[in-house]
């Protein structure tokens, strides 16, 4: 399921909900002063236990809706773990993994079993980390930070993973053939607008051959 979907699945309930309930808060507070401007009163207009029924039943209604909220975010997060490209059977063995270190201010990349490392420079445009994936596979990242907290994110398929240091997020996912920007999405400091790397997703073939040639450049 593609992340514009389950975002505006979700969307559309919470913003059926959120009107919902000042719908019904709104009707509340209405009837209430209605009801009270109505009648001449010589002393407080209701005794604190007085609506104990109507105050608990509102409680349990909006604890219930924030529940369902929380529980739609945890599954729309679910649905998109497995990324927004293309289709691929992410209960198989990954086709590649990869451990994923953000550090101030660039990232670096190493293949796991392989002695491939990918690194770069992130402020320079022609020499940013580009990450190679066989196309249509799942891939593994274990994500970690050397410093501060960061966050793996690729933009165009909606899929983020933080970065904390001595702790590995893991995010499994696939992608069509081509090439995409990805970048730091949590604030880390001065230079954070700068961590910026690329992912090329290549035939299967053509990402064995690289392999092959040491993770030439890509």
């Amino acid at each position: 399921m593609r992340f514009r979907e389950v975002f505006e699945r979700i969307f559309t309930l919470q913003l059926a909900i959120a009107v919902g309930v000042f719908v019904l808060i709104t009707g509340v507070v209405l009837v209430a002063i209605v009801r009270n401007r109505a009648r001449r009163r010589t002393e407080l207009p209701f005794a604190a236990t007085e609506n104990n029924a109507l105050e608990v039943g509102v409680a349990v209604l909006l604890g219930g809706a924030a529940a369902f909220l929380v529980w739609l975010s945890v599954q729309g997060n679910e649905q998109l773990t497995g990324g927004a490209g293309a289709p691929a059977d992410l209960a198989a063995p990954p086709a590649a993994r990869i451990d994923v270190t953000g550090y101030r201010w660039c990232w670096d990349f190493a293949y796991t079993d392989t002695p491939i490392r990918v690194t770069g420079t992130c402020d320079n445009p022609g020499n940013r980390p580009v990450i190679v994936v066989p196309a249509g596979q799942p891939v593994a990242f274990s994500i970690t930070s050397q410093d501060v907290v960061h966050s793996f994110w690729v933009p165009e398929f909606g899929v983020k993973r933080d970065a904390y240091p001595d702790h590995v997020n893991m995010l499994t996912m696939s992608f069509p053939e081509g090439r995409w920007l990805g970048r730091c999405s949590e604030f880390c400091g001065t230079h954070h607008v700068d961590m910026d790397f690329y992912v090329r997703a290549v035939s299967p073939g053509e990402y064995q051959q690289w392999l092959q040639s040491g993770g030439a450049a890509a």
